[in-house]
């Protein structure tokens, strides 16, 4: 028995394929925000992800996955934003301490 190709009304839904990865990475940028340069980038890498995720899901109605991509939106700005912070205090720390201050 030969199956029909499948149509865009078809009901089968599926998760936008990087709406996942964002939000792995933007939950382990933000465990390693402290670490000098390690949480901006996993928190970049979160952003893109979701980024990608919202074209997915824009580009195709039977994606799932908002609220994934909102999450991964969220925590790769909050891990950017403490990854940079946490930069610039070890710069900082670093600086004084080769200063000899």
């Amino acid at each position: 028995m030969m199956s029909q190709p499948e149509t865009p009304s078809d009901p089968i839904r599926g998760l936008a394929p990087s709406a996942t990865p964002a939000v792995v990475y933007g939950v382990i940028a933000i465990f390693l925000c402290l670490a000098p340069i390690i949480g901006f980038v996993l928190g970049w890498m979160a952003f893109f992800r979701s980024q990608q995720a919202a074209i997915q899901l824009e580009s195709d109605e039977r994606l799932e996955g908002h609220g994934l991509q909102r999450a991964g939106l969220l925590l790769g700005i909050a891990a950017m934003s403490l990854g940079a912070c946490s930069s610039v205090i070890w710069f900082v720390i670093m600086c004084v301490s080769l200063a000899g201050g």
